[in-house]
């Protein structure tokens, strides 16, 4: 598996003379979101669709589930966000709109909106 390195918490960490805590092993290939959301790390597949809640400790996966896209299924996942018990998917082309994905933690399609 790839080694997970969160850019984003690595640059601030670099920035201030901190250091790396712990790295975990990615759940799949083409990992292209990070969230931190309910105390769990969240991660999203580009090519699987998958999100995956990881504990933030091990790394181990608690539960995984495909992030329904049926509205932009031509898209590519390219990030994600959590907020108010809900995981935020955005959905981009390179030709056209994007789009978010609104799912509840344990997997269910609550909605999207098209960032036209």
């Amino acid at each position: 598996m790839n080694k997970l390195v969160a850019v984003v918490f690595l640059l601030p960490a670099v920035c201030l003379a901190a250091s790396v805590v712990r790295t975990l092993d990615a759940p799949d290939t083409n990992i292209s979101g990070l969230a931190w959301g309910a105390g769990t790390l969240w991660a999203l597949d580009e090519s699987s669709c998958y999100a995956y809640e990881l504990d933030p400790e091990t790394g181990d996966v608690q539960e995984s589930f495909y992030v329904e896209h049926s509205v932009c299924s031509t898209y590519d996942p390219a990030g994600l966000a959590y907020s108010d018990d809900v995981l935020f998917s955005s959905f981009h082309s390179s030709t056209s709109s994007s789009y978010i994905i609104f799912t509840s933690p344990t997997g269910s399609y609550l909605g999207y909106d098209c960032l036209c």
